[in-house]
């Protein structure tokens, strides 16, 4: 099971980046630790094997380590990993983000999955924060695949299906 951290995290860009510069994953984990990781060899196999997930201040130092902008550290595609990767490389946590909106952490990261979405002041405030602009932000969250914001409703079957 990963480990909470980057989800927008690509452990396979990592072996690559690793391995095309000529460096074991204990000698990246040394130059990582150099950026103030806290990161073993171990970590960096758990990394490059999907089963854990760096923190952002891990994947910055790993960034700086292998000298590559952190984006290269990012999946590409999904909408949701889209979003997390704006989110990224403007340099916030989901937790500060969300704190800046005035939202609640957990609400940005239902976001983030296509669970939820945001106002048009808040889509504003997020696009402002982010540095990109309304409408990058709006193809980034595929709006038109999001679930609509209201109360959660159980799946219970309707008094015609009961019968």
């Amino acid at each position: 099971m990963a480990s909470r951290g980057v989800a927008a995290f690509s452990g396979a860009a990592l072996r690559r980046l690793r391995t095309a510069a000529r460096l074991s994953q204990d000698e990246l984990a040394a130059k990582t630790r150099s950026y103030g990781a806290k990161v073993a060899g171990p970590h960096v196999s758990q990394y490059e094997q999907g089963r854990r997930k760096p923190q952002l201040t891990t994947l910055r130092a790993l960034a700086a380590a292998l000298d590559v902008p952190l984006q290269t550290l990012l999946i590409r595609g999904a909408p949701s990993a889209d979003v997390a990767r704006l989110r990224l490389l403007a340099g916030w946590s989901q937790q500060a983000l969300a704190h800046r909106l005035g939202i609640a952490q957990a609400r940005w990261s239902r976001i983030e999955r296509g669970l939820s979405s945001l106002d048009e002041s808040e889509l504003r405030l997020a696009a402002e924060l982010l540095k990109v602009t309304v409408e990058q932000l709006s193809r980034s969250l595929d709006t038109g695949s999001r679930l609509p914001r209201g109360p959660r409703q159980r799946h219970a079957p309707s008094p015609q299906q009961a019968t």
